[in-house]
């Protein structure tokens, strides 16, 4: 009988080659052109397949988005892996403060994030896709906050403002196409810092 398991290897490995080379031309596609101007055509175009293989992979534009979702999902996931290490409360929001604002900031991750939240706002599935996201990051950085003294409460009511703010100055930064400057990291740090300091301390 012969061995198909190098076969079916390689098979895969196309796939997952073939789905990959598709996300990637859609992000660009999304970033370049806006979502709502993006259609299955251009993205297959761009990717120099033809429609049909593009449908093969991919059902839908929104099935584009869900993988771009967890492909969210798994880089967030290293921001709060670093924070995991830190041995100090303190620390460990400065390492969220920074590896989350150098996520955000990223002049692809901030259009896109633009174009997905005006998505989201017409479609409440999109919505969904990208929540979970949101409340990991918020559990993370609350207990950071909790453990440098916060009341819990107020610690996830915190992690929600500061998230806020990190993602606020993030777009304004990502969407000059420019990565951010060192000062402007140490300035977001310094904020929070203040922001999360008892008055008194």
């Amino acid at each position: 009988m012969e061995n198909t398991k190098p076969e079916r290897t390689n098979r895969e490995e196309t796939t997952r080659a073939r789905r990959t080379l598709l996300v990637e031309t859609a992000i660009t596609c999304f970033v370049e052109q806006g979502i709502a101007r993006t259609g299955m055509r251009d993205i297959a175009s761009q990717a120099g397949v033809s429609v049909g293989n593009l449908y093969n992979h991919f059902p839908g534009r929104d099935d584009l988005i869900a993988e771009i979702a967890q492909i969210e999902t798994a880089g967030l996931a290293e921001v709060v892996a670093q924070v995991a290490t830190c041995s100090d409360a303190r620390q460990a929001v400065d390492v969220f403060v920074k590896s989350y604002f150098a996520y955000c900031a990223d002049p692809v991750s901030a259009v896109l994030t633009v174009e997905i939240t005006s998505e989201a706002l017409r479609n409440p599935a999109i919505e969904g896709l990208f929540s979970g996201n949101r409340a990991m990051l918020v559990d993370t950085l609350a207990k950071a906050i909790a453990d440098c003294g916060q009341e819990k409460t107020q610690a996830n009511e915190s992690a929600g403002l500061v998230l806020d703010t990190i993602e606020g100055f993030a777009l304004r930064v990502g969407l000059t196409g420019k990565k951010p400057k060192k000062r402007e990291t140490e300035a977001l740090i310094s904020f929070v810092r203040s922001a999360l300091t008892p008055q008194g301390d």
